[in-house]
């Protein structure tokens, strides 16, 4: 996995996936079909708000969205001045994918309620996602204007900050937010990763205590594993990748990450074992493939290693190493 990709898992997660601080998730309490009850209500009161957004949070919980944009905009029709009703449709468009809408929402909300923090919030998130950043650290601005101490939208500022490629202002931004919450392990974790671009030592302080707050969370360990790996530091490097395992089996990059240092340490047989762990888990990954065949050129099992660098070819023909390894075969 690319630092790009990384990126993008995270704001991702960060976003969509957490809702208020970015770092704690609600839960049920337990096995009760909230939705089966609120559906039991509606029947007698069919055009009662409150239960049609409660019923739009409760599909939301399952993961329906469409279902949910249907029950929010029931809530809405009965009581079209409800603010949170606005910015939960506007959240689900967000997450649906139209923009548009989100934004539409967002400004009826503020029509209502013109200092309404939440909305600008999610305007700035909006504006992030169709890269207008401009526009999306003015509307955090005026969040951070309103709530000073606003830890989730000083790191939607540093996240836009480091879109942007600059990470002075990025950093500045994820430190403020570990000092407004020092258990906000995103922030320590992108500091880390901002740190381990440059190859500074500090990533390991960052990225560990992003790991001790979230231990199951493997992207900032594979952030460690990979700083220590691109400093030449192996022996820690596999040590992380083996934690990652431990919690992931299947972690494909982890795999294909410990194969290439046994690669490069000369160790062509143990690597080959790794890149076959991963194609295992994915016969189409070409980052494994590509290195397995590299494994076999350095080997000077030059037919093996050709026949593998087609097969990348067949499924990436413009796949570089591998045509770069063929030309070196030839």
């Amino acid at each position: 996995m690319n630092k790009r990709n990384l990126l993008t898992v995270i704001l991702l997660f960060v976003l969509l996936g957490v809702s208020g601080c970015g770092n704690k998730t609600t839960a049920p309490s337990d096995d009760t079909d909230v939705l089966a009850l609120i559906d039991a209500k509606l029947k007698k009161d069919p055009k009662n708000p409150t239960l049609h957004y409660d019923r739009a949070m409760a599909l939301l919980a399952k993961d329906r969205i469409i279902d949910a944009i249907s029950s929010v905009k029931n809530a809405i029709r009965y009581d079209e001045d409800n603010v949170k009703y606005y910015i939960l449709s506007a959240d689900l468009h967000l997450r649906n994918g139209d923009l548009k809408v989100s934004y539409s929402d967002l400004q009826k909300a503020l029509e209502i309620e013109p200092n309404n923090v939440e909305a600008y919030s999610k305007l700035g998130e909006i504006s992030f996602f169709g890269r207008d950043y401009d526009r999306a650290l003015e509307s955090i601005s005026k969040v951070i204007e309103m709530d000073p101490i606003n830890a989730k939208a000083y790191f939607m500022n540093g996240f836009i900050y480091k879109e942007m490629g600059d990470s002075t202002n990025a950093v500045r931004n994820f430190r403020k937010v570990i000092e407004i919450d020092p258990e906000y392990a995103d922030a320590y974790e992108e500091l880390g990763l901002l740190y381990a671009a440059h190859k500074n030592k500090l990533a390991i302080e960052y990225l560990s205590t992003a790991i001790s707050l979230r231990p199951n969370n493997t992207i900032a360990r594979y952030g460690l594993a990979m700083f220590y790996q691109d400093i030449d530091q192996y022996g820690e490097a596999i040590e992380e990748y083996n934690k990652i395992l431990a919690i992931d089996s299947v972690n494909i990059n982890s795999l294909n990450n410990m194969g290439y240092i046994e690669l490069l340490q000369g160790n062509y047989e143990e690597a080959i074992s790794f890149f076959d762990k991963a194609l295992a888990v994915n016969s189409f990954f070409v980052e494994a493939l590509d290195n397995k065949g590299y494994a076999y050129e350095l080997k000077g099992n030059y037919p093996e290693a050709k026949k593998i660098y087609e097969s990348v070819l067949d499924i990436n023909p413009n796949y570089e190493n591998s045509l770069e390894g063929l030309k070196r075969i030839k």
